[in-house]
């Protein structure tokens, strides 16, 4: 329901400025002109994209609950693209027809705002492009990509005081309406931020799971939350405050205490282990819809890859201590044996729990019992006895999640039954 309210006000914002330009032409008119007509067009749309960029972006959690965090970042980045090949299309439109018609106007004030415009958001849109491409550190493409809050600023004076389509009342109206919408965003932002920053949370515990894997507790009042979901984290060590990262909630809301657990596969991630129990952390949350809560079925699958199994005991945690009634298979892939986390805990909640069973898939180590290579249609096969009922769930490295929804898919799994949730760690 929220995804389409979001999606029809997106809409009759773009439509409106498109009936409005449409009504200001008239026929007849040099092919030059026309080129002028269209620049002033894709600079209307390109900026109600860039307004709803701050939307899509914001993390304003009544919004995330109805759609989820993963497929609005998602959307943002689709719009984002669309909106910066607009935006840069206007000057070149502008340029083309001015010289067609044989003149060319000057580089005034105004201008000079929409050319700082553009070149804020193309380092902000490269930025976000680019990440995982360039070797720029996760808290460097957080500052850069926050400075693309100065772009509406700069976009939304020049085109409101220059733009002859804004000198009307219904779109100075729109206009108004969406700095009034970034403002309210900012305004939201700012009082989250200073909510989190109020309330510290203490490091109880930092406990090694395995060589690279460590799991760290937080101590602390925090809202209520369901098994499965994320929470964005800010760990203040040696008096400095790490950029916020999205971690899974490890910890069962059965508990009294939260918990991550992270593997060292970037560069901040790699000093997780340098945590201490002085430190403090400010945490918001919660954030995604990956939970079973969220479906009425007593049947999960549940198929993890790597560190993807924190999801996945914060899941099974929860039904052990609530005792459900559900009937689970966990299939975990890992290279080695040395790679599995939480497997005495497994091993005695699979004694404890009849109703799950749990199988690990090594993929390379040969001197194994069980299950060895990927989890593949095979394994599923395997495993699976009703690939027409229950709910599965994936989380892991995205190459793996995307082979094992297209082997799902395969093997006769509906779509709707098939969740999952995106992020890249560094």
């Amino acid at each position: 329901m929220k995804k389409t309210v979001l999606f029809l006000g997106m809409a009759f914002f773009i439509a409106l400025p498109i009936v409005l330009w449409a009504f200001t032409l008239t026929s007849g008119l040099p092919g030059s002109v026309y080129l002028y007509e269209l620049g002033k067009l894709v600079a209307l749309l390109g900026f109600v994209l860039l307004a709803f960029q701050y939307v899509l972006s914001s993390r304003v959690q009544w919004v995330e609950r109805g759609i989820g965090l993963d497929v609005l970042l998602g959307i943002h980045r689709k719009a984002g693209v669309f909106a910066l090949v607009l935006l840069l299309s206007h000057p070149v439109l502008f340029y083309v027809s001015e010289r067609l018609q044989g003149y060319q106007t000057p580089l005034s004030f105004l201008k000079l705002l929409g050319v700082t415009a553009l070149l804020l958001l193309l380092v902000t849109a490269g930025a976000a492009l680019l990440y995982g491409v360039l070797p720029v550190k996760y808290e460097t493409w957080m500052r850069v990509h926050t400075a693309g809050y100065a772009v509406f600023v700069f976009a939304f004076v020049h085109s409101f005081l220059m733009g002859s389509d804004l000198q009307r009342w219904p779109m100075r109206v729109v206009w108004v309406g969406l700095a009034i919408l970034y403002i309210g965003i900012l305004a939201y932002k700012l009082r989250r931020r200073f909510q989190i920053r109020r309330d510290p949370y203490r490091v109880s515990d930092v406990v090694q799971e395995t060589h690279d894997t460590w799991s760290v507790h937080f101590e602390g009042a925090h809202p209520p939350y369901k098994p499965g979901q994320f929470m964005r984290v800010q760990l203040l060590r040696g008096g400095k405050v790490s950029a916020p990262h999205p971690f899974t909630i490890a910890s069962s809301p059965t508990e009294g205490r939260l918990s991550i657990s992270v593997k060292a596969v970037g560069d901040f991630t790699a000093t997780i282990g340098e945590t201490k129990t002085t430190d403090r952390a400010y945490i918001d949350m919660p954030y995604g819809r990956f939970s079973f809560l969220d479906f009425d079925t007593d049947d999960l699958v549940l198929i993890a890859g790597g560190i993807g199994i924190t999801p996945f005991m914060s899941m099974l945690r929860y039904i052990r201590d609530s005792r459900m009634k559900k009937n689970v298979i966990l299939l975990w892939g890992n290279k080695t044996e040395q790679d599995i986390a939480f497997r005495n805990e497994l091993d005695r909640m699979e004694s404890e729990m009849p109703s799950l069973r749990v199988v690990h898939v090594i993929s390379r180590q040969e001197d194994v019992s069980g299950e060895k290579g990927t989890i593949d249609a095979g394994i599923l096969q395997r495993h699976v006895g009703d690939f027409h009922a229950g709910r599965f769930f994936v989380c892991g490295p995205p190459p793996m999640m995307r082979a094992v929804e297209r082997t799902l898919s395969d093997l006769g799994v509906p779509g709707k039954r098939i969740l999952s949730e995106r992020f890249s760690l560094r």
